[in-house]
């Protein structure tokens, strides 16, 4: 199937992706009033009103997943890019649920429900809050009632919240692998190493032992978890160069030359994130290639990641050039 017109229609809306010179000029304002003047000047214009933030950043992401949906001939390429707020919706109505159940009565959080799945988060609702699992996607079918089992069991909302992980990941790599386009499965396997990395990171400050730490590390991706689990048997500043025969490994690299452990921590996480975006970018010199989707997703999700850290390092008064250090690579 030919993606000629679709990658010519991207680059047209490239055009309005927010660059990096706008970023510092957003993060130089004198305050929130400054700063939302600024991004009238933007199509986040249209979003934001009041002090959510949130929401009308969310509404940017929608409307640019709404209009894809228009000239992309593939579903599932939007449909990769959405699933994990499927799966973090079902975190949220799962946690409030066994809040309940519990006997808070206020346990419920509607307002952390996102729009950007590929399942309406009120038709989610009301499939989990009335055990009418049928008809949802992606194993969820089968999941929740195993996620409910293992509440009941050991009352670990942790291990639940990573049951619900793996079974994202499986759902992603599936989802990916029906596509029949090896560069997003190239992708999706690279996303689970990224996320066992993060993993590996916290679970090394929490001095796990590899044996122990197994289970948090999802199958699928290009680095097995046995060999993840052996990293934290190793000091972190020498991860870089025992990962170095993988491309991810040179992200690490800031846990080797900061003495901060917290900001070597924050730069990790976003390099991890433009590492993410630049294992597709060789789709730029392509005028066919269907990545260019997923590429353009990513990218507008860095950018609204950036407008969000620049509102709440503004509005909140807090150390702009930490922010500064926290944002994405601009284009």
């Amino acid at each position: 199937m030919s993606y000629v017109y679709t990658v010519a229609r991207l680059r047209g809306m490239e055009n309005h992706i927010l660059d990096s010179a706008f970023f510092s000029r957003l993060m130089d304002s004198a305050g929130i009033d400054e700063a939302v003047k600024a991004l009238g000047e933007t199509s986040y214009s249209q979003w934001i009103s009041g002090a959510n933030f949130d929401k009308a950043i969310d509404s940017e992401i929608l409307a640019t997943c709404e209009e894809l949906k228009t000239f992309v001939p593939d579903r599932e390429l939007l449909d990769i890019f959405r699933l994990p707020y499927d799966f973090h919706n079902v975190k949220v109505l799962l946690k409030g649920l066994f809040k309940v159940r519990g006997g808070e009565s206020e346990g419920r959080r509607y307002d952390l429900l996102s729009k950007l799945g590929t399942i309406d988060s009120d038709e989610l609702t009301t499939a989990i809050e009335t055990e009418e699992y049928g008809f949802l996607p992606y194993g969820l079918t089968d999941l929740i009632p195993q996620c409910w089992q293992l509440w009941d069991q050991t009352k670990n909302a942790q291990a639940v919240e990573l049951l619900i992980d793996h079974q994202m990941f499986r759902a992603m790599l599936k989802l990916a692998e029906g596509l029949n386009m090896p560069d997003i499965t190239q992708w999706v396997r690279e996303k689970i190493d990224a996320e066992n990395l993060r993993s590996a990171i916290r679970l090394a400050r929490m001095k796990y032992e590899p044996a122990k730490a197994l289970a948090f590390f999802h199958e699928g991706g290009t680095i097995r978890p046995d060999d993840m689990a052996k990293l934290l048997s190793e000091p972190q500043e020498t991860w870089s160069r025992l990962l170095s025969y993988k491309d991810i490994g040179r992200v690490l690299s800031a846990l080797q030359d900061s003495g901060d452990m917290k900001v070597a921590l924050s730069e990790v996480s976003k390099s991890l994130d433009d590492y993410l975006i630049q294992v597709l970018e060789k789709a730029k010199y392509s005028m066919d290639d269907p990545a260019n989707v997923l590429l353009y997703l990513l990218t507008k999700e860095a950018e609204a990641r950036n407008v969000r850290v620049a509102l709440v390092c503004v509005a909140g008064g807090l150390d702009r050039e930490f922010g500064r250090r926290l944002l994405s690579n601009g284009r």
